[in-house]
Protein backbone atom coordinates (compact mmCIF):
# COMPACT_ATOMS: atom_id res chain seq x y z
CA UNK A 1 0.00 0.00 0.00
CA UNK A 2 1.27 3.34 -1.08
CA UNK A 3 2.00 6.35 1.34
CA UNK A 4 -1.13 8.72 1.94
CA UNK A 5 -0.74 12.20 3.65
CA UNK A 6 -1.48 12.78 6.59
CA UNK A 7 -4.44 14.66 7.99
CA UNK A 8 -1.71 17.12 9.55
CA UNK A 9 -0.15 17.88 6.85
CA UNK A 10 -3.56 18.09 4.76
CA UNK A 11 -4.56 20.77 7.48
CA UNK A 12 -1.23 22.48 7.14
CA UNK A 13 -1.73 23.14 3.21
CA UNK A 14 -5.43 24.07 3.53
CA UNK A 15 -4.20 26.69 6.07
CA UNK A 16 -1.16 28.19 3.96
CA UNK A 17 -3.44 27.98 0.85
CA UNK A 18 -6.07 29.70 2.66
CA UNK A 19 -3.51 32.52 3.75
CA UNK A 20 -2.07 32.64 0.23
CA UNK A 21 -5.49 33.54 -0.93
CA UNK A 22 -5.71 36.01 1.41
CA UNK A 23 -2.59 38.26 0.98
CA UNK A 24 -2.60 38.33 -2.52
CA UNK A 25 -4.96 41.12 -2.95
CA UNK A 26 -3.96 42.93 0.08
CA UNK A 27 -0.44 43.13 -0.46
CA UNK A 28 -1.04 45.15 -4.03
CA UNK A 29 -2.31 47.58 -1.81
CA UNK A 30 0.32 47.46 1.10
CA UNK A 31 3.37 47.39 -1.47
CA UNK A 32 1.98 50.70 -3.57
CA UNK A 33 2.31 52.23 0.44
CA UNK A 34 5.86 50.75 0.85
CA UNK A 35 4.74 48.53 3.34
CA UNK A 36 4.91 45.00 1.34
CA UNK A 37 7.47 43.64 2.59
CA UNK A 38 6.35 44.03 6.55
CA UNK A 39 3.16 42.53 5.63
CA UNK A 40 4.93 39.46 3.71
CA UNK A 41 6.72 39.57 6.60
CA UNK A 42 3.66 39.03 9.07
CA UNK A 43 2.17 36.52 7.03
CA UNK A 44 5.05 34.37 7.47
CA UNK A 45 5.42 34.05 10.93
CA UNK A 46 2.38 32.71 10.55
CA UNK A 47 2.87 30.49 8.21
CA UNK A 48 5.74 29.31 10.30
CA UNK A 49 2.72 28.86 13.49
CA UNK A 50 0.74 26.51 11.25
CA UNK A 51 4.31 24.42 10.84
CA UNK A 52 4.53 24.11 14.64
CA UNK A 53 0.60 23.19 14.55
CA UNK A 54 1.68 20.57 12.12
CA UNK A 55 4.47 19.30 14.11
CA UNK A 56 2.38 19.01 17.52
CA UNK A 57 -1.10 17.46 15.57
CA UNK A 58 1.26 15.34 13.77
CA UNK A 59 3.09 13.64 16.94
CA UNK A 60 -0.25 13.62 18.88
CA UNK A 61 -2.01 11.56 15.82
CA UNK A 62 1.32 9.23 15.46
CA UNK A 63 1.06 8.36 19.43
CA UNK A 64 -2.32 7.89 19.51
CA UNK A 65 -1.64 5.44 16.59
CA UNK A 66 0.81 3.81 18.84
CA UNK A 67 -1.36 3.39 21.82
CA UNK A 68 -4.14 2.03 19.94
CA UNK A 69 -2.33 -0.35 17.67
CA UNK A 70 -0.79 -2.11 21.29
CA UNK A 71 2.45 -3.30 19.14
CA UNK A 72 4.42 -6.78 20.24
CA UNK A 73 7.02 -5.62 22.75
CA UNK A 74 9.82 -6.52 20.55
CA UNK A 75 7.83 -4.02 17.68
CA UNK A 76 8.41 -0.97 19.99
CA UNK A 77 11.40 1.85 18.47
CA UNK A 78 13.76 1.48 21.46
CA UNK A 79 14.35 5.52 22.42
CA UNK A 80 10.30 5.46 22.81
CA UNK A 81 10.94 2.71 25.50
CA UNK A 82 13.63 4.36 26.61
CA UNK A 83 11.57 7.65 27.00
CA UNK A 84 8.80 5.77 28.64
CA UNK A 85 10.80 4.57 31.22
CA UNK A 86 12.98 7.92 31.71
CA UNK A 87 9.86 9.71 31.80
CA UNK A 88 7.41 7.77 33.54
CA UNK A 89 9.53 6.16 36.15
CA UNK A 90 10.98 9.68 37.26
CA UNK A 91 14.45 8.05 36.77
CA UNK A 92 16.29 11.74 36.15
CA UNK A 93 14.43 12.50 39.63
CA UNK A 94 15.56 9.36 41.24
CA UNK A 95 19.14 10.05 40.46
CA UNK A 96 19.65 13.73 41.49
CA UNK A 97 18.25 12.56 44.72
CA UNK A 98 20.80 9.85 44.88
CA UNK A 99 23.28 11.98 44.22
CA UNK A 100 22.31 13.98 47.08
CA UNK A 101 21.58 11.72 50.01
CA UNK A 102 23.48 9.07 48.42
CA UNK A 103 20.76 6.34 49.42
CA UNK A 104 21.92 3.35 47.31
CA UNK A 105 19.13 1.32 48.59
CA UNK A 106 16.36 3.60 47.32
CA UNK A 107 17.71 3.98 43.66
CA UNK A 108 18.60 -0.32 43.56
CA UNK A 109 14.61 -0.68 44.60
CA UNK A 110 13.73 2.18 41.96
CA UNK A 111 15.50 0.37 38.92
CA UNK A 112 14.88 -3.03 40.51
CA UNK A 113 10.96 -2.02 39.95
CA UNK A 114 11.99 -1.08 36.47
CA UNK A 115 13.44 -3.79 35.66
CA UNK A 116 10.75 -5.96 36.76
CA UNK A 117 7.58 -3.57 34.54
CA UNK A 118 10.36 -4.24 31.28
CA UNK A 119 10.04 -7.92 31.93
CA UNK A 120 6.22 -8.04 32.72
CA UNK A 121 5.97 -5.88 29.19
CA UNK A 122 7.81 -8.38 27.25
CA UNK A 123 6.53 -11.18 28.48
CA UNK A 124 2.89 -9.73 27.94
CA UNK A 125 1.95 -9.77 31.76
CA UNK A 126 1.19 -6.18 31.42
CA UNK A 127 1.15 -3.68 28.18
CA UNK A 128 3.31 -1.02 27.64
CA UNK A 129 2.86 1.84 28.83
CA UNK A 130 0.99 4.59 26.38
CA UNK A 131 2.85 8.01 25.82
CA UNK A 132 1.11 10.94 27.14
CA UNK A 133 1.26 13.55 24.25
CA UNK A 134 0.99 16.34 26.64
CA UNK A 135 4.27 15.16 28.64
CA UNK A 136 5.99 13.93 25.14
CA UNK A 137 5.72 17.42 23.56
CA UNK A 138 6.31 19.32 26.86
CA UNK A 139 9.13 22.05 25.74
CA UNK A 140 9.79 20.59 22.41
CA UNK A 141 6.86 21.35 19.89
CA UNK A 142 7.89 24.36 18.59
CA UNK A 143 9.74 23.28 15.24
CA UNK A 144 13.19 24.46 15.91
CA UNK A 145 16.42 22.77 14.54
CA UNK A 146 17.57 22.02 18.26
CA UNK A 147 14.12 20.84 19.62
CA UNK A 148 12.69 18.80 16.58
CA UNK A 149 15.88 15.85 16.82
CA UNK A 150 14.68 15.93 20.61
CA UNK A 151 11.27 15.15 20.10
CA UNK A 152 11.55 12.60 17.42
CA UNK A 153 14.47 10.77 19.34
CA UNK A 154 11.26 10.53 21.89
CA UNK A 155 9.12 9.00 18.69
CA UNK A 156 11.71 6.63 18.52
CA UNK A 157 13.53 7.78 15.61
CA UNK A 158 17.57 8.59 16.19
CA UNK A 159 18.77 10.27 13.57
CA UNK A 160 15.37 12.50 11.90
CA UNK A 161 17.68 15.02 9.79
CA UNK A 162 18.49 11.82 7.60
CA UNK A 163 15.14 10.58 7.27
CA UNK A 164 13.28 13.80 6.54
CA UNK A 165 16.40 14.23 3.75
CA UNK A 166 15.92 10.81 2.35
CA UNK A 167 12.24 11.13 1.84
CA UNK A 168 12.22 14.79 0.53
CA UNK A 169 15.75 14.31 -1.30
CA UNK A 170 17.05 17.11 0.47
CA UNK A 171 19.15 18.93 3.35
CA UNK A 172 16.25 19.06 5.90
CA UNK A 173 18.14 20.54 8.68
CA UNK A 174 19.45 23.52 6.52
CA UNK A 175 16.07 23.91 4.98
CA UNK A 176 14.58 24.02 8.74
CA UNK A 177 17.41 25.96 10.03
CA UNK A 178 16.80 28.61 7.15
CA UNK A 179 13.52 29.20 8.39
CA UNK A 180 13.39 29.74 11.56
CA UNK A 181 16.16 31.84 11.45
CA UNK A 182 14.01 34.17 9.01
CA UNK A 183 10.83 33.32 11.58
CA UNK A 184 13.28 34.68 14.69
CA UNK A 185 14.89 37.52 12.80
CA UNK A 186 11.29 38.80 11.81
CA UNK A 187 9.58 37.88 15.44
CA UNK A 188 11.68 38.70 18.44
CA UNK A 189 14.07 41.27 16.36
CA UNK A 190 11.52 43.16 14.35
CA UNK A 191 14.10 42.43 11.08
CA UNK A 192 12.93 41.67 7.61
CA UNK A 193 15.22 41.15 5.36
CA UNK A 194 15.66 43.93 2.88
CA UNK A 195 13.52 44.09 -0.46
CA UNK A 196 11.40 40.92 0.79
CA UNK A 197 9.55 40.28 -1.69
CA UNK A 198 6.31 38.23 -2.71
CA UNK A 199 8.70 36.00 -4.72
CA UNK A 200 11.02 35.52 -1.92
CA UNK A 201 7.90 34.86 0.31
CA UNK A 202 6.40 32.28 -1.50
CA UNK A 203 10.08 30.48 -2.05
CA UNK A 204 10.17 29.97 1.52
CA UNK A 205 6.63 28.67 2.03
CA UNK A 206 7.96 26.34 -0.97
CA UNK A 207 10.64 24.98 1.44
CA UNK A 208 8.37 25.37 4.17
CA UNK A 209 5.57 22.62 2.11
CA UNK A 210 8.45 20.41 1.22
CA UNK A 211 10.03 20.11 4.28
CA UNK A 212 6.27 19.19 5.89
CA UNK A 213 5.93 16.41 3.07
CA UNK A 214 9.08 14.83 3.46
CA UNK A 215 9.03 14.67 7.37
CA UNK A 216 5.18 13.45 7.00
CA UNK A 217 6.84 10.97 4.44
CA UNK A 218 9.99 9.70 6.20
CA UNK A 219 8.44 8.90 9.97
CA UNK A 220 5.41 7.67 7.76
CA UNK A 221 7.74 5.25 6.70
CA UNK A 222 10.04 4.26 9.85
CA UNK A 223 6.77 3.20 11.41
CA UNK A 224 5.51 1.13 9.15
CA UNK A 225 8.87 -0.48 8.51
CA UNK A 226 8.45 -1.54 12.79
CA UNK A 227 5.34 -0.72 15.18
CA UNK A 228 2.64 -1.13 12.28
CA UNK A 229 1.78 -2.12 9.34
CA UNK A 230 1.26 0.48 5.90
CA UNK A 231 -2.44 0.05 6.05
CA UNK A 232 -2.39 0.62 9.79
CA UNK A 233 -0.79 3.59 9.86
CA UNK A 234 -2.80 5.46 6.48
CA UNK A 235 -5.67 4.45 8.49
CA UNK A 236 -5.18 6.03 12.32
CA UNK A 237 -3.30 9.03 10.46
CA UNK A 238 -5.56 10.32 7.62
Amino acid sequence: MSYRQSRARREFERQIKAAIHELAPIYKYANKRGSGSRLLAAYYVFAYSQLEVYIKSFVEDALNALNSTAPAFDKYPDLLLGYLLHSGEKLAAEYQRYGVTDDEGAILQKLADTARKVASWKTGGTTVASANATEFLEKKKYPSPKNLPQLFRRLGILQIWAVASRAGRMNSELILTSLNDLRTGIAHEGRVPPGFSMSDFRDRIDQMSRFVAALDRGVASHFCAGPMTRMTWNGKMS
